[in-house]
């Protein structure tokens, strides 16, 4: 029997993590979940930055910015003028995570921790009730007019709306 969900997640990064939060509380009546095919989630994260994660760039003008990622500068320009620093520090701080600015810009959780990013998604996560599911490798998508079903290697979901935040690393 399919588990039913409002909105998958596919992806149990950053990305994933903060599309499910922003999703969650916008609206707090959807069921959501997200899918992660290994076994623990916010791998990336625990690492980025040695240890400490580089959460963002101390730039706070679009066009600017972008030149900090050489290879998404072109596709990073309309999304970073609706959400740039100044709002990811702000995003963070609501959540009781300062950052700081190192000398070259970069910015880390005053913890200088990337478990307390961690730390923030988990919790924001669990006060929305949103599913975490490790271990569930995708391994088919179908598009009917009303829902899509989503088949892993040992379960299969039904959900409203699919949200697809899997990076590169996605194998079907």
């Amino acid at each position: 029997m399919s588990k039913i969900y409002d909105v998958v997640i596919a992806g149990g990064g950053a990305a994933g993590f903060f599309t499910a939060i922003n999703i969650g509380e916008a609206n707090p009546k959807l069921k959501i979940a997200i899918l992660e095919r290994g076994k623990d989630v916010l791998q990336k994260v625990r690492v980025s930055g040695g240890g400490r994660c580089n959460v963002t760039h101390a730039c706070f003008v679009p066009d600017e910015l972008v030149k900090f990622y050489p290879r998404g500068e072109k596709e990073l320009r309309g999304p970073f003028n609706r959400f740039c620093s100044g709002d990811t520090i702000e995003w963070f701080e609501k959540r009781g995570v300062g950052l700081k600015i190192e000398e070259d810009g970069r910015m880390f959780p005053v913890t200088d921790s990337s478990q307390t990013i961690i730390d923030c998604f988990l919790k924001a996560t669990t006060k929305l009730g949103i599913n975490i599911l490790t271990g569930q490798s995708i391994q088919g998508l179908y598009k009917s007019e009303s829902h899509w079903k989503i088949d892993t290697q040992n379960e299969n979901y039904i959900a409203q709306s699919l949200v697809m935040t899997t990076g590169s690393n996605i194998k079907m």
